[in-house]
């Protein structure tokens, strides 16, 4: 080997050794890869499909496998997210269209279980004595343990007549419930007298219910004596902005809002005098949900209303819908709804006064729950210390 090509690797030794040492004691001093990484849980979700793929006793379905990662995957963001495959889009835009006005009856299926959440008053399912709380292990004569929620609203929603019967699970016993689909007119805004209190029902925020409020209330208010019991139990029914409108007519200012990711989409504020104004006690349980969870915030927070009766469900979110490249669609909660604090809307609201199984006195033990809401918050309402029950005992 000559002298110039000693010096030539002599010298690109000297080049790319400082060159290599860096690059190595780089990489020894990049951090792993955090433990909750995307591409960490894609690898496990690979070894899994492919495991079941290969031993499973029987041979799976891979669609039916892919469709179940979905669903459980909108399933762990909220009761209200879903997936719908390419193939039924079209049938689900149709039982959407449909809703709730052959059944009245609200399901929704949460780490595979499906569950009553909401029964409209004078519905086919109200008739039949299907509750809020209900475990739904069958549709149909289907079992709901595999079966996707959307698949149990399509079937909420075929032609009037369809005869649906259900199987439910109530306190740890199986009770059997059948209707037919068909249509039905919830009941109107109406006021009634019990116990001395003046009691206002709101069924639903419909687009017509602020008009029959203000008029409900024009009538009741002289009888009302500053003091108005106000029913939301079972009510999940109607849109938040129209309850918004409703809060105006005991409220004014700001109101709240409708905040996405991070921004405000929109905001609601009350300009007219109120036409009512004094003391409020609002009755609400599980089924008490969306437009009538805005409803109760509003007031609860503007003009010191109180809250009687059970938890209530906890979601006021607005539902975006995305179409997916496989043909897909995609349901998923792209905003919530808040109070004048500007906390979205999306945990149970807690009563002032609580009203379970836990609260009743040895006299009451037989008093249906809802009952006993009822003659709780007219107590709340009338200011009385204590029941006469309660007294007694």
């Amino acid at each position: 080997m000559n002298r110039s090509r000693i010096v030539f690797l002599v010298l690109s030794a000297a080049l790319v050794m400082p060159i290599l040492a860096g690059t190595l004691l780089r990489a020894a001093e990049e951090k792993a890869p955090e433990e909750d990484s995307f591409y960490k849980y894609l690898s496990v979700f690979s070894e899994v499909l492919g495991l079941v793929r290969q031993a499973y006793v029987d041979e799976p379905d891979t669609q039916a496998l892919m469709s179940g990662a979905l669903d459980g995957t909108t399933d762990a963001l909220d009761p209200f997210s879903l997936y719908v495959p390419t193939d039924q889009v079209a049938s689900y835009q149709q039982a959407l269209s449909v809703g709730r006005r052959y059944s009245g009856l609200a399901l929704l299926k949460e780490r595979g279980v499906a569950y009553v959440v909401a029964v409209e008053k004078g519905s086919p399912a109200s008739q039949a004595n299907v509750k809020v709380g209900d475990i739904v292990a069958k549709i149909a004569g289907r079992s709901t343990r595999l079966m996707p929620l959307w698949e149990m609203q399509e079937i909420l929603a075929r032609q009037p007549g369809t005869h649906v019967p259900l199987e439910l699970l109530r306190v740890g016993e199986t009770v059997q419930a059948t209707f037919d689909l068909k249509p039905f007119d919830p009941p109107p805004v109406s006021t009634a007298q019990v116990d001395g209190a003046t009691l206002l029902r709101i069924p639903s925020f419909a687009p017509g219910t602020p008009g029959e409020v203000k008029k409900a209330l024009a009538e009741a208010s002289p009888h009302a004596g500053g003091k108005l019991l106000v029913d939301l139990r079972g009510v999940a029914a109607g849109e938040p902005g129209v309850a918004y409108q409703v809060a105006q007519l005991f409220t004014s200012g700001d109101l709240g809002v409708l905040s996405g990711r991070g921004s405000t989409i929109q905001s609601f504020t009350g300009g007219e005098a109120p036409v009512f104004q004094g003391k409020l006690v609002l009755l609400v349980d599980r089924g008490t949900l969306g437009a009538a969870e805005v409803f109760a915030t509003v007031l609860r927070q503007k003009v010191k209303a109180e809250l009687v009766g059970e938890r209530t469900f906890g979601h006021a979110g607005r539902q975006a819908v995305a179409d997916l490249s496989s043909g897909g669609r995609l349901l998923f909660t792209d905003a919530f709804y808040t109070g004048p604090d500007k906390k979205p809307l999306k945990e149970a609201l807690k009563p002032d006064l609580l009203v379970d199984e836990r609260s009743r006195t040895y006299l009451e033990k037989d008093v249906p729950i809802g009952d006993l809401i009822l003659r709780r918050g007219v107590h709340r309402l009338l200011g009385e210390d204590a029941e006469p029950a309660k007294k007694a005992a």
